[in-house]
């Protein structure tokens, strides 16, 4: 009995963590939450209860379906990649090729079906997503094999995640699209950092990623310029939404304290420093925004000399 016990809970543990990558899932899901949660227009809990659920279902579906569809035509080079192979089920042969397909096939049904029943734009955006994850990893296209255009495509991706939580909400706002576009460069921050660190085992086994295309210094330049742009699209956020309430004027200064002692408690290269600095204070910024959004619903009065007057905040 207890043997059995033990199996189940290693096939559960395979499950999430090399197959679906649940962290990779909670961590995209939690930014496209964000969407969800600034295109509320009530604070009504059961008005929400089934475009939340449905939001849970897909979200989860589809997140699966990218990690585990990545994993499925990445077998041949994360198995030569002792980094990854643990993060790869398929890669271990932990899990056979023949159930990741049948198990990617499972997610996008649900997905779809889910999507279909709630409503039919919300079906279409939920296609849209779905092809769009599926064409990062899969050939013809694979694009995430191809030098610049994998960046671009995160870039695009987390666009879509958050205009995914807002579609499902039930609208799409001028802070959607702010925090939207912001969260898409961030995005490529992140690629282009993983194109650094991961540069010598993707030289030696000729994946064409930017920083092996271009080397690694127009590498750095380009992490820089994306670094800029981001802070620039923060400025908006900040000066629109962050700075009218003494909340969420707290938390973007927390941000900064925050910030500014992982710049000086990480002992890495100064661009991990960066990125982690920013990284810290842009959730700081997107969730004042979220406070700014949630104060307007309970008609809180504005301290700010600049505000944006939407039906939704």
């Amino acid at each position: 009995m207890k043997i059995q016990m033990d199996m189940n809970k290693n096939i559960v543990s395979v499950f999430f963590t090399g197959f679906i990558r649940i962290r990779g899932v909670f961590n995209w899901s939690a930014f496209s939450f964000i969407g969800f949660i600034l295109s509320i227009s009530s604070l009504k809990l059961s008005e929400y209860l089934t475009p939340f659920l449905v939001f849970i279902i897909c979200s989860f579906c589809i997140l699966s379906f990218t990690f585990s569809i990545n994993n499925y035509y990445d077998i041949d080079s994360d198995r030569r990649n002792p980094k990854k192979i643990h993060y790869n089920a398929m890669a271990s042969g932990k899990i056979s090729k023949k159930t990741g397909v049948t198990l990617n096939a499972i997610f996008v049904i649900i997905a779809l079906a889910v999507s279909f029943l709630f409503k039919l734009e919300v079906f279409f955006f939920c296609a849209l997503l779905l092809f769009w994850m599926w064409i990062y990893s899969s050939p013809p296209l694979r694009l995430k094999g191809r030098s610049g255009v994998d960046v671009v495509w995160h870039f695009i991706a987390f666009l879509l995640l958050i205009l995914w939580g807002s579609i499902i909400a039930g609208s799409i706002n001028l802070i959607n699209w702010l925090v939207a576009i912001s969260i898409g460069v961030f995005s490529c921050i992140a690629q282009i950092m993983n194109h650094i660190g991961d540069y010598e085992f993707d030289k030696e086994s000729g994946t064409k990623t930017y920083a092996v295309s271009k080397g690694l210094e127009k590498a750095r330049l380009l992490l820089k310029i994306n670094g800029i742009l981001h802070m620039i699209l923060l400025a908006p956020l900040i000066a629109l939404y962050s700075l009218n309430y003494i909340s969420t004027i707290s938390i973007l200064f927390l941000g900064v304290v925050l910030g500014i002692y992982v710049i000086k408690s990480k002992k890495e290269s100064l661009s991990s420093t960066i990125y982690y600095f920013l990284l810290v204070f842009s959730l700081a910024v997107y969730g004042s925004c979220i406070i700014y959004h949630i104060s307007i619903l309970l008609g809180m009065p504005t301290i700010g000399l600049l505000t944006i007057t939407t039906p939704f905040g």
